[in-house]
């Protein structure tokens, strides 16, 4: 049982008692969701494809692997879908330089949930998504009441890879042919559920994650280390439960924002979605001591933050970058493919915490409109200079100069998206942004989508490479670079 069913299994008499019966908690029909048309209509199943054309010139180093993970719901969706509920589906580019016949590849395949496989069976859909009720009945007989999809990040770490989805335990992936080889590579060390956005320490090789739920308790933190062992697991005292979905580290911290982004099951009780925003509840971020010790927590202004850049420590300041909105999205809220209002939209910010004075100091970066921050990943835990972000409408790229307080801008054509930038460094750079990003764009309609080799430091509109795939590629979520 995934980990949020678990917890829907101890709060199904508390919805009981808001005078819904067992059979009213399941998922209703509903109409032609928006996230199943346009640029996020799914894929009908895996394909593969070798020798693709590329334009332009691979760069030397890019011989490995980009990845990205994604919804693509497998089965029309039970009631009503939102982006967040689809299929696991791994999109692979695996790039050799050196082949002159085949210097590209590519292949898509699902993540084989145990939730895809029992549909599969049914041959059709049976779980209700995110925007709906949970189905109880299923939970009381031990099985789940929400689909752990897979659908959300990758992680590459003591030699495995990892498909993750923060409401349930990760899915260990075959590098090569994407197939899935199991569903709990924990092996039964954690319980519940497991962050899409874990940090691996570049220095001792830790991995360290959480997992929240709506019930308690409502915050737990792990480390792996290097060789994938769990050395250390801790549950965190919160007054709520509330959407966490992106943290960050600093050599001695783990940073969490407790925002009154909240996640319970009385919001769908009441007919909304599983998210609620209350922003009279405040806003603070906790610093949670990596080797042990009591939380210290901080007030800052009320927002709403999805994902985290970076965070680090110079003497008694700790620093974090992330994408902040002034209030939780009411698309989110609402299961709608429209972009924020101007004055909504995610901008990066920073804070930052003076462990002396207790004060926090916190303001933008930048105009509205970035979100899925990435970085040279060996900077994790270090001062950041540089970060990229994707602009909200999926419409190009963005370079923040962290130092100068500079943005450069990269924008795509007119009608053609583009999806979170990958920074692969340069074996031999000396820059932080001496390397490539790597991005999935596509063209308007269904033209075959590209994925775009971009030099980050000249940050040119124009790619160093295009490899051409062999079909369209719909809108996704967050991917990962595998070298060699």
């Amino acid at each position: 049982m995934s980990g949020w069913s678990e917890s829907l299994l101890n709060r199904r008499q508390a919805l009981i008692a808001l005078g819904l019966s067992p059979a009213a908690l399941s998922g209703r029909e509903g109409g032609e969701s928006p996230f199943l048309q346009g640029f996020y209509a799914p894929l009908p199943g895996e394909t593969q494809g070798e020798r693709l054309r590329v334009e332009g010139k691979l760069p030397g180093h890019l011989r490995g692997s980009y990845l990205r993970n994604g919804p693509n719901p497998r089965f029309k969706p039970k009631g009503r879908y939102h982006w967040f509920d689809g299929d696991g589906m791994v999109h692979a580019v695996h790039l050799d330089p050196d082949d002159a016949r085949s210097p590209a590849r590519y292949r898509c395949r699902f993540v084989r949930t145990a939730g895809l496989e029992e549909e599969e069976r049914a041959g059709k859909s049976l779980f209700p998504g995110l925007m709906e009720l949970p189905d109880l009945a299923r939970v009381s007989r031990g099985m789940d009441g929400y689909k752990n999809s897979a659908n959300t990040a990758l992680v590459w770490h003591h030699d495995q890879l990892w498909a993750l989805w923060e409401g349930g335990l990760p899915h260990r992936l075959d590098p090569k042919s994407l197939a899935t080889l199991g569903a709990d590579p924990l092996a039964g060390a954690w319980k519940g559920g497991f962050t899409a956005h874990p940090k691996i320490d570049p220095v001792t090789g830790d991995m360290v994650f959480f997992g929240y739920g709506p019930a308690k308790p409502y915050l737990k933190v792990g480390i792996l280390d290097r060789g994938g062992r769990l050395k250390a697991a801790r549950e965190i005292d919160l007054p709520r439960s509330v959407m966490m979905h992106d943290f960050a580290i600093t050599t001695d911290y783990a940073l969490f924002l407790d925002m009154p982004q909240t996640f319970s099951l009385a919001n769908l009780a009441m007919g909304k979605g599983v998210f609620g925003w209350r922003p009279e509840l405040g806003g603070r971020i906790g610093l949670i001591p990596r080797a042990g010790g009591e939380p210290r927590w901080f007030p800052v202004s009320p927002g709403s933050v999805f994902h985290t850049l970076n965070a680090w420590q110079d003497g008694d300041t700790v620093t974090l970058v992330a994408c902040r909105m002034p209030r939780f999205p009411s698309e989110v809220l609402a299961g709608e493919a429209t972009e924020p209002a101007a004055k909504d939209a995610p901008r990066l910010w920073r804070y930052e915490i003076n462990l002396a004075t207790s004060r926090v100091s916190e303001g933008p970066l930048d105009d509205p409109g970035s979100e899925m921050p990435r970085m040279r990943e060996d900077r994790t835990t270090r001062r950041t200079r540089f970060a990229y972000t994707l602009r909200t409408d999926f419409g190009g790229w963005r370079k923040h100069d962290l130092v100068r307080n500079t943005t450069s801008r990269l924008d795509l054509p007119a009608g053609w998206r583009g999806g979170e930038a990958v920074f692969v460094p340069k074996p031999a750079g000396t820059a932080e942004d001496d390397g490539h990003l790597l991005a999935l764009v596509q063209p308007p309609g269904d033209a075959p989508a590209h994925l775009w080799v971009l030099d980050a430091s000249s940050f040119s509109a124009e790619p160093v490479a295009k490899v051409h795939l062999p079909h369209r590629v719909p809108a996704g979520f967050h991917g990962c670079w595998l070298g060699g």
